[in-house]
């Protein structure tokens, strides 16, 4: 395998570059910081469901009006759309999703933006082919009436890619056998 070298759309540096200069002035209170915990939580839970299988589980963790960009092409325009890609595209392999190095910029009491480093190690199941892949997210949160942080805005840009691949949008009208509603 040959490692490919993915240089960041000028956008979405703009975007990553605006979140780090913002999250150096901001100033913390106890409460900013239970909020800026839960903002990551909210992240890492998303990596948590992919790495256990239970892809479905995110869609608790997105906004009715959620959609997700994979550089600047949209991929998904709705949840239960992401999840499903997701779980069509995980199935076949053993997951590891790492994030490092979040930076949350908190814009208001219900705005947030963060980025975080990112890294993924996928081998499949049947012959053992390794993909790896570093790349940065940045997403836009919305505390909502409940109080739980969730993602409205699903950003993700590849800086380097080691390996594909297969097949990642599951055949039109796909449906998992183990799609196990979330019952919080």
């Amino acid at each position: 395998m040959a490692t490919q070298a993915i240089p960041f759309d000028k956008k979405f540096g703009e975007m990553v570059l605006e979140v780090v200069k913002n999250v150096r002035r901001q100033e913390y209170t106890p409460e900013k910081l239970c909020q800026l915990q839960k903002v990551i939580e909210c992240k890492y839970f998303y990596w948590w469901a992919m790495d256990m299988k239970k892809e479905e589980y995110a869609t608790e963790l997105f906004t009715d009006d959620f959609a997700y960009y994979m550089g600047r092409r949209l991929v998904a325009k709705d949840k239960r759309a992401q999840a499903l890609n997701a779980k069509w595209s995980n199935k076949d392999m053993q997951t590891m999703h790492m994030g490092h190095q979040p930076m949350v910029w908190l814009i208001d009491d219900t705005h947030a933006r963060g980025v975080f480093q990112y890294e993924d190690h996928m081998v499949y199941f049947d012959d053992g082919q390794v993909v790896e892949g570093w790349m940065v997210y940045c997403d836009d949160f919305v505390k909502c009436e409940d109080g739980a942080w969730r993602i409205s805005r699903l950003r993700m840009a590849y800086r380097e890619m080691d390996g594909s691949y297969r097949d990642p949008i599951p055949p039109k009208g796909w449906q998992p056998e183990d799609w196990e509603e979330p019952n919080y």
